[in-house]
């Protein structure tokens, strides 16, 4: 309790109580009365404010008690999360401990705590995007691809989110990964882009005739030769006339010619 509480609880009631005894003694009982009223109200505001000042000391010490062990089981939490990641590698992740190591973390997507907790648990909001990278990294079973990473939006958003530069904790870990991502996508993409070329390229030579130079309106009697024995060959028998299908097998892809009394009608894909 302030000095301020002890001279309004106790020490100004006790004058004012000891003049109105004197006022008594002078017969001056209205003054004594007006000083024995003064005396209370004195003594209540001084018992009111004591009141008050030991609430909010009560309550700061509950409140730093509070903090002090949720600082503690924040500290533990981030430490548990840094040793399972410590222990994960990219060909064989544990998708089991790396979504512990996430629900160690969440509470890190608070900007309030990560402030508050900036010295006990550095990087903390880093370390969270790496561990749920890495989780979805563990979904594949150890066989990602570059096929993989480049259709998964979700994982490629989280590495892109990881700091280019990142020097703080684990960055040897998280530098490294950051850098596989990125390069396998890139991978996935140039062969997506070759792919893609061979297949324009597959197409322009099957509309230029460019397969043995076998072209709709030649004679069926051309076909093997300019294409090779075919994989088999599919006959009937129509109102319209003899028809076949002649099927192929080049460059890993099938090529369809088709006949009819005859005569090449097309060659498709």
């Amino acid at each position: 309790m302030s000095m301020m509480s002890l001279v309004l609880l106790g020490v100004c009631p006790a004058i004012l109580l000891a003049i109105s005894l004197w006022m008594m003694f002078q017969h001056r009982y209205h003054v004594a009365m007006l000083l024995i009223g003064m005396a209370v109200v004195t003594a209540a505001v001084g018992g009111l404010n004591g009141y008050r000042e030991m609430d909010a000391q009560a309550k700061q010490a509950t409140e730093s008690s509070f903090d002090t062990t949720q600082r503690e089981a924040l500290a533990h939490r981030y430490q548990q999360a840094v040793e399972i990641l410590q222990t994960q590698e990219f060909s064989h992740p544990d998708g089991q401990k790396l979504a512990d190591a996430v629900k160690f973390l969440t509470v890190f997507e608070d900007e309030t705590i990560v402030e508050k907790m900036q010295s006990d648990c550095p990087d903390a909001p880093v370390l969270l995007q790496y561990a749920k990278a890495m989780r979805q990294v563990a979904s594949y079973n150890g066989h990602i691809t570059n096929q993989d990473v480049n259709k998964d939006q979700q994982l490629l958003s989280l590495v892109q989110d990881l700091p280019e530069q990142y020097q703080g904790k684990l960055a040897d870990k998280i530098v490294a990964f950051r850098r596989l991502i990125i390069a396998m996508n890139a991978e996935a993409e140039k062969q997506a882009k070759l792919d893609a070329d061979n297949e324009a390229k597959h197409e322009q030579n099957l509309s230029q005739g460019k397969y043995g130079n076998l072209c709709p309106g030649d004679s069926e009697d051309k076909v093997t030769a300019a294409m090779g024995q075919p994989d088999h060959v599919n006959a009937s028998q129509t109102s319209e006339g003899d028809l076949k299908q002649y099927v192929f097998r080049h460059n890993s892809k099938s090529i369809y010619v088709y006949t009819k009394n005859g005569i090449v009608t097309e060659v498709r894909q």
